[in-house]
């Protein structure tokens, strides 16, 4: 492997299947994900088209997005989540009760890193100003395996 090579060190999840979110869905999580294995990973939360989020959003329609994280709870599920802060998480400004960004803009994928020492993550995806809504879904790419490759 050389050290440019991402295929064998990234195992992505199918965290949130694409689907429609909207102020009548209410929030949206992924569950959780078990990141056992891996020291770190990188969530990217990708839509679709969403007429209120379009070039021209209407009011404040946005998706706010929240991050938790939770340790092993002894038996390999995970135990309570908490919100994950500035310090667990990379490519952001700032983190408020756990929301690492709030989308604003549809068809514009939002990424961002966790560094934390969880083994488990889990993303919360909450509309505001959504009537009509549309598809969103998240990816999160487990990364630096301790064990290579990441299959």
């Amino acid at each position: 492997m050389t050290m440019r090579d991402l295929h064998n060190n990234v195992a992505p999840v199918q965290a949130l299947p694409a689907q429609t979110i909207n102020q009548g869905t209410g929030a949206l999580n992924t569950g959780a994900v078990d990141l056992g294995g891996f020291a770190g990973a990188q969530v990217v939360v990708h839509y679709g088209e969403i007429v209120e989020m379009g070039a021209s959003p209407v009011g404040g329609a946005q998706i706010a997005i929240r991050l938790e994280h939770a340790d092993d709870n002894g038996s390999g599920a995970p135990g309570a989540f908490a919100d994950a802060t500035v310090a667990d998480v990379t490519g952001v400004a700032s983190v408020a009760a756990g929301v690492v960004a709030t989308a604003t803009s549809d068809l514009v994928p939002t990424s961002f890193g966790y560094v934390g020492d969880k083994r488990y993550v889990r993303v919360t995806l909450t509309p505001t100003g959504l009537t009509s809504g549309g598809p969103v879904g998240v990816i999160v790419n487990k990364g630096h395996p301790r064990h290579a490759p990441a299959a």
